[in-house]
């Protein structure tokens, strides 16, 4: 299974660049950085991301993410 927040990194990354990933560790206060494609999620440090991401992504990109998460889990 690949890491969601792995995947949320990356995909922030490819969206909003290196600034984009800043913001979203200082809005979640989790260092995303730590986190490699193979590691365990843990739920507190999911959760405090999943609620910054509407502040950093549109609509759009949200739909996006999500399908991409619901891809990964398959």
């Amino acid at each position: 299974m690949v890491s969601r927040i792995s995947l949320i990194t990356s995909f922030i990354e490819k969206r909003r660049l290196g600034f984009g990933v800043a913001r979203l560790i200082m809005m979640s206060g989790v260092n995303v950085r730590d986190f490699g494609p193979n590691q365990p999620d843990p739920p507190d440090a999911l959760s405090r991301l999943k609620q910054a991401l509407p502040q950093l992504l549109t609509a759009q990109e949200l739909r996006e993410l999500e399908h991409l998460l619901e891809e990964a889990e398959r």
